[in-house]
Order: C-alpha cells, then sequence, then structure tokens
C-alpha cells in the first residue's frame, strides 16, 4: 500500500491534519468551529479536542480540502 504524504493546516503557529477533523461549523462571531477525532491528554483527563479558528469556515473547508488533495501545508491566514 502506497503512503501518501499528509498536508496540514497552518492556524499560527499550529498545525491542523485534516484527517482528523470530525466536524466544521460556523460561529456566531464569523469564526470556525473546528472538532477532531483526536484523544488528547488535557488538564482535566482525556477527551476530544476543539479549535476555534479565526476565519470564516468556508475558507477553512476550502484550506482543508486543498491540503488532503496535495498533501501541503496550506495556510489558512494566507
Amino acid at each position: 500500500m502506497q503512503q501518501t504524504a499528509t498536508g496540514y493546516i497552518k492556524v499560527g503557529n499550529d498545525y491542523i491534519n485534516p484527517y482528523n477533523i470530525t466536524h466544521i461549523g460556523k460561529n456566531a462571531d464569523g469564526t470556525t468551529y473546528v472538532g477532531y477525532n483526536t484523544i488528547a491528554q488535557g488538564p482535566y483527563g482525556v477527551g476530544p479536542t476543539s479549535d476555534r479558528i479565526p476565519v470564516n469556515s468556508d475558507k477553512f473547508a476550502q484550506c482543508a480540502v486543498k491540503a488532503m488533495q496535495t498533501g501541503e501545508i496550506i495556510d489558512v491566514m494566507a
């Protein structure tokens, strides 16, 4: 089986693996809610993580698709 390159979405100094995203939603203030299927060890134990991304959800979704298609790092702020 051939291993394909995994693209990432760059948000500020963070890199998001688009394959870990389970939900992309719109917040009332125009930012994007992103939920992940990764289990992260946090201060309150183990649980799924989510982020508030400061771009609109359509742009974020386009960046996620592009990252998966190209295997490149796509800067959502660019």
